[in-house]
């Protein structure tokens, strides 16, 4: 839009009230009248530890910005922080991770959806949710701007998990049974 024409995407611009109120917004413009260099390099903004275990990425700060000068994860570092996140599923292509469950109900679900969407907005970095037969939950994390994996995809994952979430209890009886199938 007009907004993208006269303020590039690296500049942030605020796309949401949220962001603007946050600080992340056209009030700041003339600090961000020259990029500035991203202040890891993951392209995000606050890196704690080497974001390898599930608690350091849920301390990571996404920060807004990412598009398409984030970097892309190589499939070495993928790999490496997948066992932080024993939920989620690398796509085939290893351009996406996803994470799968059944609420209890609708209800239960569309708060999941909700408390999503709210840490989504305060980290400037939105995961495609999928709701179908009104409880299967379905969450997709990928940075569509570089076509593939970075840093806050990994990031948001483990926020993610840290909601919590009414599931279905046979769903839930079903994947425990499951776990300790394959853990003997």
């Amino acid at each position: 839009g007009i907004v993208g024409a006269i303020f590039p995407r690296t500049l942030c611009v605020p796309r949401t009230l949220h962001q603007l109120r946050a600080g992340r917004g056209l009030g700041r413009l003339a600090a961000m009248a020259a990029p500035a260099a991203p202040a890891s390099p993951y392209g995000i903004a606050e890196v704690v530890g080497n974001a390898g275990t599930a608690e350091e990425l849920r301390a990571c700060k996404i920060g807004g910005c990412c598009g398409k000068d984030t970097p892309l994860l190589s499939e070495t570092d993928v790999r490496a922080r997948l066992p932080a996140l024993p939920d989620w599923t690398l796509s085939s292509d290893g351009k996406e991770i996803s994470r799968e469950f059944v609420a209890k109900d609708w209800q239960a679900a569309m708060k999941f959806l909700n408390d999503a969407g709210a840490i989504a907005e305060e980290e400037g970095h939105h995961p495609d949710l999928h709701l179908t037969s009104y409880r299967n939950v379905r969450v997709v994390l990928s940075t569509h701007a570089i076509g593939g994996m970075s840093l806050p995809d990994f990031v948001l994952a483990a926020k993610l998990d840290a909601l919590e979430v009414e599931y279905s209890p046979k769903w839930f009886r079903e994947r425990q049974a499951a776990a300790t199938g394959a853990a003997t």
